[in-house]
């Protein structure tokens, strides 16, 4: 018989072979539910074991009667033990005597046992928050920044240097990106926080899209009832500018015997600016194309998150969640641009004024079923995002007369899936299985004008509309397994489908492009002793393009130059290899191999007198890597973490048009230090610092960065007002530069912004500080897919 089917056949039949069982419920004090602990059964050699749910119930099947040994642990200590006789099934009640082991008394001795720092679990890297004192009175992205691989910043979080990563909230994924995400996670205090989870290679439960990876954010567990409330306040003051950037929020929980509900409001004033040059120069003869620019942004923006959850029964969860943003972003720069070939020598100046509007609404619903005392479960949801943007641009280019334009693009998109996921638990074996249906519409008009002697006349040859389709269809399974008492494994395969087709209704062009791939994972964990955890992962990803890449639209930023996107463009696929050690749950190292194949990004050109940037799949890459994280806790007085990446990288382009950057080493330094300066540890100095050495990706030579920040916190009337001063770049030498490849000339660029900036933030919380509110997100991740920017 084939083994595949003998496999499924045990594991369907399991249930009926193991005929008898030990159930029940553990509690502790005043008869509370205790949940998350480890009850353990042993007879001769045979081991079982199950996790306590929410409500304290667990439930293990057996394979035969006997004599049996039941301990249940805490937090690693056994906390109690009775020895069992099973002739069929066992209910019963434990109730812990014992004091919890975070602070056990044995014969007039006080034993602390703590969490672990960091701990390897099987596909994850997980930081326990609630260990770590440095990251606890702060927000949570603050307490980013003290996970391992993590970097977070106002602008960003990105893991080991990838950008785009994706964020869930109790393993459900937030349906947001950008500054929305960011001003979001500002709202959440460390101090609900249990841990952090770190995902490099996500399990086939979760989307295949992106090669970032994915951070889990999961909540202490919620018991009390009650309600409470923040409001939180904070400005940046930039040296040497009269602007500033503000930000206003305020956040309400409620938790209730059926109902939980959480709300969060927030607006701000966001300020940027940048000078920046583009310097185009020809590599055989002294042609150039050069542009040297200032840019100022400033983004008001206000939004609002409201989420709900209704417990119909002990086993039923209803909810929903909703997210509003608006942004009313105002762009204005200028530009001076030499140009030099054998047909033409100009100097031209341009500038631009932009202002846009835009609307984004996206709201969930879910529906989650236990069907189990083992943690099987059945979960649905379904998504609605609606995106609606409407811009205004004025352009001018001045040479020997004066070129006025004005363009209106207006994009609507709209994202509708539905999934539903299975989890089946049986006494060794956790399987996942699940399916999941997305579809996606987005209609942009481009409108363009010139504008003479103050009339808009419009241009047909420039204006364009663009209708964009994609369907996709995915299922997978994973099961997940403990060898033994060292030994653990866990596999899985993805399969997603995709059809798409973009229209350009103006230059009457279409691209049809249908694609299905398999997205398998794999991982192994050994577990030597208590201070070695090893472990090997395997993963392949999906990127594709965001649509603002897709769409053909020629975005003019001067007469003479101009960007676009390209309907053809393919998603990029990828190959992950990791092999991971923890030493005494504080030292942490990666070793990483990563195969990137047809990987894209935004080159530029110069055709007949015009200058246009494109995004092109060109270029495979080959990484090899380590990751080392260090947490020093040694000192009462001091916490530092260190993450250190290391890597070599080859790109090889198989398209004439860009050439690849030679083959180098790489890597990036995080070190964030806590100096506390009493005996409570509410009163911390804060000095860090990160770098980066110059890399090569694609056909880009980037060059080496740094930034040094310090400051302190303050955590006052029992850690309810929390205020934050800390200056950011105090040496102001963040800036981005490097050089582009190509055949026939190179282009030098280099962009700084405001970056040295005093930053001042105050949050006050009030009311019951136990209460957590909702939790629960649900997962929606082709909301990632717009970018930033909306898709623009």
């Amino acid at each position: 018989m084939n083994r595949n089917i003998i496999i499924f056949l045990c594991m369907v039949s399991s249930p009926f072979i193991f005929a008898q069982s030990i159930q029940g419920v553990v509690t502790g004090k005043e008869d509370k539910s205790v949940s998350e602990v480890e009850v353990l059964v042993t007879k001769d050699k045979e081991k079982y074991s199950a996790i306590t749910d929410g409500n304290g119930v667990f439930k293990i099947a057996l394979k035969e009667n006997g004599d049996y040994l039941l301990e249940i642990i805490e937090d690693g200590v056994k906390v109690e033990s009775e020895k069992l006789s099973v002739t069929g099934d066992i209910n019963k009640h434990f109730r812990l005597k014992k004091i919890s082991p975070v602070e056990q008394k044995i014969e007039g001795v006080v034993v602390e046992v703590k969490k672990k720092l960091f701990e390897r679990k099987i596909d994850r890297l997980v930081f326990n928050v609630e260990n770590s004192v440095a990251a606890q009175g702060t927000d949570v992205m603050e307490a980013l920044s003290k996970t391992p691989m993590v970097r977070a910043t106002d602008d960003a979080i990105s893991i080991a240097g990838k950008n785009n990563v994706a964020v869930m909230i109790d393993d459900r994924l937030l349906n947001l990106s950008g500054q929305e995400l960011i001003n979001y996670l500002k709202t959440l205090r460390s101090d609900d926080i249990s841990k952090i989870e770190v995902i490099t290679t996500p399990p086939a439960k979760y989307e295949a899209e992106g090669k970032s990876g994915l951070i889990n954010i999961i909540h202490k567990k919620n018991t009390n009832l009650g309600w409470n409330g923040s409001l939180q306040t904070s400005g940046s003051y930039f040296y040497g500018r009269t602007t500033v950037s503000t930000r206003n929020g305020a956040g309400f929980n409620y938790q209730g015997k059926k109902i939980s509900l959480t709300a969060n409001l927030s607006s701000g004033d966001n300020y940027w600016a940048t000078t920046a040059y583009n310097y185009l120069t020809g590599t055989t003869n002294s042609n150039y194309w050069n542009t040297d620019s200032k840019e100022v942004n400033n983004n008001k923006y206000k939004g609002g998150n409201l989420k709900g959850e209704y417990k119909i029964n002990e086993k039923s969860l209803v909810g929903f969640n909703y997210n509003y943003s608006f942004g009313n972003p105002l762009d204005q720069s200028s530009n001076y641009t030499s140009i030099f070939n054998e047909k033409r020598n100009l100097n031209l100046f341009s500038d631009s004024k932009t202002k846009d509007h835009r609307n984004v609404h996206n709201t969930t619903a879910f529906y989650d079923l236990k069907l189990d005392t083992m943690g099987s479960k059945l979960s649905l949801s379904a998504n609605l995002l609606i995106n609606n943007s409407d811009a205004r641009n004025f352009y001018n280019t001045v040479t020997d007369k004066t070129i006025s334009t004005f363009s209106n693009p207006v994009n609507k998109y709209r994202i509708y899936s539905g999934q539903a996921d299975l989890e089946k638990n049986f006494a060794k074996i956790k399987t996942e299985y699940g399916l999941k249906y997305t579809t996606i519409r987005n209609n942009s008009d481009f409108n363009f004008f010139d504008i003479e002697n103050g009339q808009y006349i419009v241009n047909r040859d420039r204006t364009n509309s663009f209708n964009y389709k994609e369907q996709n269809y995915a299922i997978y399974a994973s099961t997940s397994f403990k060898i033994n008492d060292k030994w653990d494994a866990k596999a899985g395969l993805r399969y997603e489908y995709t059809s798409l087709e973009g229209i350009s209704l103006n230059d009457n062009s279409s691209a049809k492009i249908k694609y299905g791939k398999f997205f398998p994972t794999a991982y192994l964990s050994y577990k030597a002793d208590e201070n070695n955890t090893l472990s090997l992962n395997y993963s392949r990803r999906i990127t594709r393009p965001y649509f603002g890449n897709l769409n053909p639209f020629k975005n003019y930023t001067s007469e003479f130059e101009y960007t676009t996107g390209n309907p053809y463009l393919l998603p990029s696929f990828s190959d992950n290899f990791e092999f991971g050690y923890v030493l005494k749950n504080n030292f942490n190292v990666t070793l990483y191999y990563n195969y990137n194949k047809d990987d894209w990004d935004r080159i530029q050109m110069v055709q007949d007198n015009l200058k246009y940037s494109v995004v092109k799949n060109f270029y495979n890459e080959d990484q090899a890597g380590i990751n080392i994280s260090y947490n020093y806790n040694k000192l009462k007085w001091l916490e530092s973490n260190v993450f250190v990446n290391g890597f070599y990288a080859k790109s090889k382009s198989f398209l004439p048009e860009a050439m690849a950057a030679p083959a180098g080493f790489g890597g990036n330094l995080n070190f964030d230090n806590n100096f506390f300066l009493n005996k409570e540890k509410t009163f911390t100095f804060i000095l860090g610092m990160w770098s980066s050495i110059p890399y090569r990706k694609g056909n880009t030579y980037f060059k080496g960065n740094s930034s040094v920040y310090s400051g302190v916190k303050l955590n006052l009337m029992q850690k309810n007002l929390m205020i934050t001063l800390y200056m950011n770049d105090i040496l102001n030498i963040d800036r981005n530069k490097g050089t582009e490849y190509y055949p026939d000339y190179n282009v030098e660029y280099y962009t700084k912004g405001t970056s040295r900036n005093m930053y001042l933030s105050v949050t006050y919380k009030f009311g019951n500080n136990n209460v957590k509110g909702t939790t629960k997100q649900v997962n929606f991740e082709e909301s990632k897919r717009a970018g930033e920017n909306g898709g623009n």
